[in-house]
Order: C-alpha cells, then structure tokens, then sequence
C-alpha cells in the first residue's frame, strides 16, 4: 500500500519546534496540568495505577463524552488516541478499495490521504472564497449518486472557520439519506465559535447512519493529551473495536483521568468559554491586520475555530512565502496549498496575543518584499 506524504502534518513536525514563533497551531493555548487540575484532582492523579485499563475508554468517561450529543449513549463512544485514530478507523472500517467518498474541500487532509491509500475513488467538493466558504449544497447533490459510499466534511471547518447554516445542515442529512450513504463529520473545533454564536449542532442524532469524531486537541485546548474520541452507531462500533486492536489497542489511564476531568460538563463549558474569549481577542487583531493591507490580503473571519485563513495578492506560493517567513523571520505559519488552496496562509490565533501580534509584524517585513508598495 503506497500512502502520499500528509504534507500539514509532516511540515509541522519538522519546523514547529524550531522556529521562535509557532502559528500552525489551530487549537487554543493548553494549560499545564497544575492550572488545569483541581488539588483534589492532582492527589488523584497520583495515585493512579498504571495499568490497562478500559482500553475503549472507561464508562463514566464515555458517558461525560456522550452527553455533549444529544441522544448519544455509552455504547455509541469510543475513546481513541487523538481525532486521526477516529478518522483512521473510520476511514478503515466504512471503506474498502472501490468505494467512492466525496470529500469537501478545503478539510483536514488526512481523511483524504487514507482514502486514497485503500484504493478508494474521491469525488471532491470545493468550498469558495466568493460565497464565504459556505457548502454548495447544489454541487454536493451532483457529486453524490447512487455508488457513494461516504460523505466526508468537517464542520466547523478547518481551515475556513465557516459553520454549516441550520438549512445547509438539513441538506447534507437529506443528500446522504437519499443515496444511503454515510454522513462522516469531523466536529473537532465544535464550541470553539467566535462572539456571540451559539454552539456548532453536532450531526450526531440527525440520520442513523452518522459518524462524528471530536477531540480535547482543539476547542478544549489540550492536544498533548492525544485524546479523541468517535460517536457511531453501535453496531459499527464493534467493528472498529476490532480494527482497534490492531493500532492502538487503547489509550493509556492518565490521558482518560485527565480527559475525564475536561470532559465533565461543567468543567468543559468553563474550558470553552476560556477559548471563545482568547479567540475572540485574537481574531480582532488579525482583522486590523488584514485591514491594514488595503485589499492585499484578505479574509472571511471564522465563525468558529483557532485559525484564520487568509487569502494573499503576490505572486509567490504558499508553500514558498511560508518557508520564507519561517527563514528570515523564525514564524512558522501554514501554506494554503497544504489545504489544496494555494494563495493562503492559515495562522493560528488560539495562543498568546503578544506573540500573535509579534508574528504578524515579522510577516509584514517578509510580505513587503512581495509587494514593497502594498503597506501604508
């Protein structure tokens, strides 16, 4: 089996650390276990036995996940280390060489890597710019006929930061429900909405042959806890159970007693309003920052999510302008191109707002070689 280079992830892993300024990040600034641990959570934590475990995660943990979507019970979850062994699984247990997905473009690319790695046929949908990054619900019913197997989209999505209207989302339902295919939502950045939005509706619970997958990485601000988890109906859950097995086996006790603790409702409805307020600082400034550019650069701004995607005029590639940002400027930022989208750049505003202005003010100095005259 050949597999393409998952170019977002292999750049991260290879520059992030190296750089002064990281803004690849799409999830919000985590806390140290100190700040985010109650005393009485930390003695508990201590104490812990370092053995196996709940491999498929323990009940009370898999119940907290369960009640953030509506209907959902213990035996419709599955914890998983992080949201890409969610995406693999799925990938893995819904699809066999032949099959055809449609996949909506621009997306967390992995899911599309996959894919194509087991000999499945992509039909793509592209998201546009021009509509505000909203689903074409016209072109995805024309993409969708009677051999699709899957549907694959990430709501909020990633990179736009663009949410699905309640009338998009009936749509999506009814477009998969007529073909019988699977509905396949990655909602990883769901409660991480900017201003006065209300919270992302899952898809969980719309149509019964649903697949949804979520995270602490993002909207809950704790990535190195590589914690995810999936929501299905429980009969495909047996069957990703198995394939389990042969990856992971299971994620280890302190990942679930510290995921426990976020997971709790309360704590994570505290959690959440904590990222909504450093995004909604932060996206602030990258809008005069974009403003400041007089029509060279522009952006639709998120609607939710850690990220900004925004849109360039010079003529360089993304790929090329991010590794001359990281080179002259020590900031690392993602090139559109990495998303299929060249003529962007997605710059993470989940973390410190000192730091993110510092960044924007390095790449100023590089984007002014582009275009000297472009900045009053």
């Amino acid at each position: 089996m050949d597999i393409e280079t998952f170019l977002l992830e292999r750049n991260q892993s290879l520059f992030e650390n190296e750089v002064e300024i990281n803004l690849t990040e799409s999830g919000v600034e985590a806390l140290s276990i100190g700040e985010l641990l109650r005393p009485a959570e930390r003695e508990a934590l201590c104490g812990l036995q370092l053995g196996y475990g709940y491999t498929e995660g323990s009940p009370e943990l898999r119940a907290a996940i369960a009640t953030w979507y509506p209907g959902a019970a213990v035996d419709n979850v599955l914890v998983t280390t992080g949201a890409a062994e969610a995406n693999f699984l799925t990938i893995w247990t819904l699809c066999q060489a032949g099959d055809e997905v449609v996949f909506v473009i621009p997306n967390f690319l992995q899911i599309q890597g996959i894919a194509r790695a087991f000999g499945v046929r992509l039909r793509t949908v592209t998201l546009d710019s021009r509509r505000d990054w909203r689903l074409d619900t016209d072109a995805l019913a024309a993409a969708v006929g009677p051999e699709t197997r899957l549907i694959a989209l990430c709501n909020p999505n990633n990179p736009t930061g663009a949410v699905l209207s309640a009338g998009d989302r009936d749509r999506v339902v009814e477009i998969a429900e007529r073909a019988g295919a699977w509905l396949f939502v990655d909602e990883i950045y769901r409660g991480a909405e900017i201003g006065d939005r209300l919270e992302t509706a899952t898809f969980w619970g719309r149509y019964e042959r649903t697949v949804v997958t979520g995270s602490t990485s993002k909207s809950l601000a704790h990535p190195g806890l590589r914690f995810g988890w999936l929501v299905a109906p429980t009969d495909m859950l047996g069957d990703v159970l198995r394939r389990q097995d042969y990856v992971t086996i299971g994620t280890g006790p302190i990942n679930q007693f510290v995921a426990a603790c976020i997971l709790r409702p309360d704590r994570r409805q505290e959690l959440l309003k904590r990222s909504r307020e450093i995004l909604a600082r932060n996206v602030a400034r990258v809008d005069d920052w974009v403003t400041r550019w007089n029509g060279r650069l522009s952006y639709v701004p998120p609607a939710a999510g850690g990220m900004a995607f925004v849109q360039y005029d010079f003529p360089i590639n993304s790929t090329e302008l991010t590794r001359l940002i990281r080179e002259r400027e020590s900031v690392f930022v993602v090139a559109g191109d990495w998303f299929g989208l060249d003529g962007h750049l997605r710059i993470g505003i989940g973390g410190d707002t000192a730091t993110l202005e510092e960044g924007l003010r390095r790449i100023d100095s590089v984007l002014r070689d582009c275009c000297v005259d472009a900045l009053v």
